[in-house]
């Protein structure tokens, strides 16, 4: 029976786990703040469906046999991340119609004399502008290649703390998304970016693309960053060839990238790299203690 709750979270991995309880607190606060959602009821409704086929769902899943039954249940959320992120949109203000970018942006010039957004449109050139923009775009390749490092070494147990550890770097983020919401420079100093963004070949379907499905609102911390320095650092720890010669030029690209793109502020990738260096370190401090407990 659906209701035998401690019998159905037997099957549950880590990060299927920090999937349920994501959506609990999500669930909880869109009760709390129902005054600032217009169809609050209705989402209320949608996400307690969602725990429910999560509750449903992942047993029946656990319980199959065949490759590809194995393969969804192990890859299902890597593949559903952009549909999370997509569901955010709607409570980005959820708690406060406020936007915190003024105190960012005033912390920024307090740290480098001016703001880095709009001096950075001096660098502006088409070829720098491709590379920018598919460096961005890589973020997403990022996530499926780290957890493919072990899945297919067959290292289950490093690819479920590894995707643990990357769903607490994006809920956390999430949750602050909620509570701070910062615009970001495309949008809050909209009026200020007077240089176009012109690259080579496929910069304006990425931007294109980005402008459709990006919302104003997560800014901060960079979640970009954040969970690529998580897998960045995890990967350190595990498989350090594999972080030095493929994730780190990656990652310096993409982080440079957000800031080059006017997607964020300095001060958000600032705060995405010290997230994601304390959950990827202490992620993988914890993962060996777990190793070397069930080696014992």
């Amino acid at each position: 029976m659906i209701f035998n709750l401690s019998g159905r979270l037997k099957h549950f991995k880590l990060f299927d786990r920090n999937l349920l309880i994501f959506w609990c607190i999500l669930t909880a606060l869109i009760v709390l703040f129902h005054r600032n959602l217009e169809d609050a009821f209705l989402q209320v409704i949608l996400h307690i469906i969602l725990i429910g086929i999560l509750l449903a769902f992942i047993p029946w899943l656990d319980k199959r046999t065949g490759k590809y039954w194995i393969f969804m249940r192990n890859w299902y959320l890597v593949l559903a991340l952009p549909l999370l992120y997509w569901d955010m949109g709607a409570f980005l203000h959820l708690v406060t119609p406020r936007e915190f970018d003024p105190i960012l942006l005033a912390l920024e010039e307090h740290l480098f004399g001016t703001l880095p957004n709009l001096w950075i449109q001096t660098l502006v050139n088409p070829f720098l502008t491709e590379f920018m923009q598919i460096s961005y775009s890589i973020y997403w390749i990022t996530i499926p290649l780290g957890a493919a490092v072990f899945y297919f070494n067959n290292r289950l147990d490093l690819f479920e703390y590894l995707l643990h550890y990357v769903t607490i770097a994006f809920f956390l983020s999430y949750l602050i998304f909620i509570f701070f919401p910062v615009a970001g420079p495309r949008f809050f100093l909209a009026d200020q970016l007077t240089v176009k963004y012109e690259g080579l070949f496929i910069t304006d379907y990425l931007r294109g693309f980005i402008k459709q499905s990006g919302y104003r609102g997560g800014a901060f911390p960079s979640s970009h960053v954040g969970v690529a320095v998580t897998i960045l650092t995890f990967l350190w720890h595990f498989k350090p060839q594999v972080a030095k010669k493929l994730f780190l030029p990656l990652v310096i690209a993409l982080s440079l990238a957000t800031v080059y793109g006017q997607y964020h502020y300095v001060v958000d990738v600032i705060a995405g790299l010290f997230m994601g260096l304390g959950i990827g370190f202490w992620g993988a401090r914890k993962t060996r203690a777990r190793l070397s407990q069930a080696s014992n």
